[in-house]
């Protein structure tokens, strides 16, 4: 049993208790129990077990609910939070599923929507400590907006979440700068939907400068946010043709997973297959054919791999893999037959 799954069974134990002594007390014990399940929502979805999590999430909005009706001072804050964790669970949920209605996106759009004008009325009245989650739930709002096309929107959202935290880390900059990083990198993805190309290698590569100090002081806890960070401004650097620097970017980002992967492979192969792809693009858009026919070959491969272990989540993208070698292959005048694949 894994430290998750210990602290689930306790957490279940907890709202064992509660729930029997909140039916003699309901004044006293319902907070308590309220928050145990926001907390079992959490642990669930930590464990992947998306339907439970989303359960104990919407039992724990209703208590709240209940609780704000009589108290609204003391509750409206925790009834914000989990509004907002329910935005999330909702997300998780759809994506994980493989397909996102336009309904139920836009019930999630709603729950963050709430959420987020509850902590607009709570940072009027205590801006210490509600900024952070207000910043916070913008970030999340900002991918909500991006999964319905609303694009001048989600910028919108994604710069007021970045605008916040840069007043946060002013404060405190051992507490924020990882989530001003982390929204930077977010910001850079939002640009490039509105054109916004140069603006978006700034979001990126600021992103980088960040999260390059925090690896610094922590290897273990910043590297992977390091290495998805380099991938990205790739990306951004390729968008304007900037093609020898896109490639050092993807290199590094590639040594850097190579690096998580012999640590953890379960966990980083999947990283490591996507960034060796881009990797074998970028080399191709500078003419290095031989170069990008390795690295592909070695992502097509990682993919293969990553099918027999769960296809439902990996085939898509190992077909995706097979027809970027296919094409290095047709450039190097080589066979283009590929085994089929299981």
């Amino acid at each position: 049993m894994n430290q998750h799954e210990e602290s689930l069974g306790a957490t279940e134990e907890s709202i064992t208790l509660y729930q029997s002594v909140v039916e003699k007390n309901p004044a006293s014990y319902t907070p308590h129990l309220a928050c145990q399940l926001g907390n079992l929502g959490i642990q669930l979805s930590n464990l992947n077990r998306d339907e439970e999590s989303l359960g104990a999430t919407e039992e724990c909005i209703t208590l709240y609910q209940s609780l704000v009706e009589k108290n609204p001072a003391s509750y409206t804050p925790d009834l914000a939070l989990q509004l907002g964790n329910l935005g999330i669970r909702l997300s998780n949920l759809n994506r994980h599923k493989g397909s996102l209605g336009a309904t139920e996106e836009s019930i999630t759009l709603f729950r963050s929507l709430v959420s987020i004008t509850l902590y607009r009325s709570l940072v009027e009245k205590n801006p210490a400590s509600y900024t952070p989650y207000l910043a916070y739930f913008l970030g999340s709002l900002g991918i909500r907006l991006s999964n319905l096309n609303r694009h001048s929107e989600s910028l919108g959202a994604a710069q007021e979440s970045v605008a916040l935290y840069r007043s946060l880390v002013e404060r405190n900059p051992a507490s924020y700068t990882p989530n001003l990083a982390c929204q930077l990198g977010s910001l850079g993805i939002r640009l490039p939907n509105l054109n916004q190309h140069t603006e978006s290698l700034d979001a990126a590569q600021e992103s980088v400068t960040l999260y390059r100090s925090l690896v610094n002081k922590n290897p273990a806890s910043y590297t992977p946010d390091l290495a998805r960070e380099l991938g990205n401004i790739s990306v951004r650097l390729s968008n304007l043709n900037r093609h020898m620097e896109s490639i050092g970017a993807a290199q590094e980002s590639v040594t850097l997973y190579r690096s998580l992967v012999d640590k953890n492979p379960a966990s980083y192969t999947p990283d490591l297959a996507r960034e060796l792809s881009n990797l074998g693009i970028q080399l191709s858009n500078s003419n290095r054919h031989v170069e990008s026919l390795g690295v592909t070959q070695e992502s097509f491969s990682l993919h293969e791999a990553l099918v027999i272990e769960n296809p439902a989540l990996y085939s898509s993208k190992r077909d995706v893999a097979r027809h970027h070698l296919e094409k290095c292959l047709l450039r190097r005048g080589q066979d283009t037959t590929l085994p089929d694949s299981a």
